[in-house]
């Protein structure tokens, strides 16, 4: 894994309330509550989400640390606390196709895990990160032990997928332009006044993700320069963010609001 980071026991952090000591967890790296909050562990008391993640580790990674590689057994999950890991593909002349962005607080790669399979994409940091890892075997292990936990797993993740779906049905009634500012604001870096995007994605790529054509994307980002938005290759230049996060306010439907914040 090439990690550097020090490294503490997620349950010695004294889940749901106490401190862990070490230095991923003393400048807000571990937030118990961020972790409880998880779409995984929703309604699931604190004690049962202490027993899920007992063993896992949380560590700060490097930049351009990988993570795991497609095709390698899919023998953990990951929760992000900071910093954003890409998710990619390597094509035939050995290229990275990014395949998704992942942002903090989120999981990802339980999908692998759970299929008891290999990891169909490779994964790596794209700044600073703090990660826990969860390993599988332990994991499930406590899911067999205890069905009525399992299906209380079961039933969050459900209800993920049904806020997910609502939100991709709002996602289509938004304009072409508003879809661009949100996916933007998901790049864009907390906090106000100018920012410098580098898109992870070719803006290809970028459209068909968002559900539109190429020149579709070309146009709204045009249209962008009349709040402050401009553009050369994959850099985008906000004069403002706030005038951003206003414009993509105005008028969205109510069930997109998620998008200009994932997770």
């Amino acid at each position: 894994m090439g990690c550097t980071a020090s490294v503490c026991m997620v349950r010695d952090a004294g889940l749901p309330t106490g401190r862990c000591r070490g230095r991923a967890c003393r400048s807000r790296r571990l937030d118990p509550q961020s972790v409880l909050g998880l779409p995984m562990f929703e309604g699931l008391p604190a004690e049962q989400v202490q027993q899920l993640l007992s063993g896992a580790q949380v560590g700060v990674f490097p930049p351009r640390t990988s993570l795991f590689d497609a095709g390698s057994r899919a023998d953990a999950f990951y929760i992000l606390l900071r910093g954003r890991v890409k998710l990619f593909a390597l094509t035939e002349d050995g290229k990275e196709s990014i395949v998704e962005i992942i942002h903090p607080v989120s999981t990802f790669a339980e999908a692998a895990m759970f299929a008891s399979g290999n990891y169909p994409v490779s994964a790596g940091t794209i700044e600073e990160a703090d990660l826990v890892r969860v390993r599988a075997r332990p994991f499930l292990a406590c899911l067999r032990n205890n069905p009525e936990l399992a299906r209380r797993i079961l039933a969050a993740l459900c209800r993920w997928n049904r806020r997910l779906n609502g939100e991709l049905r709002a996602l289509k009634e938004l304009t072409p332009i508003r879809r661009l500012a949100g996916f933007l604001l998901t790049l864009a870096p907390d906090g106000e006044g100018e920012a410098v995007i580098e898109l992870p994605l070719k803006k290809a790529v970028i459209a068909s993700r968002l559900g539109m054509e190429p020149e579709s994307l070309s146009r709204a980002l045009a249209r962008l320069r009349d709040v402050g938005v401009s553009s050369r290759g994959r850099t985008v230049e906000v004069a403002c963010l706030e005038t951003l996060r206003a414009f993509y306010a105005s008028e969205r439907p109510a069930g997109a609001q998620g998008m200009a914040r994932s997770t």
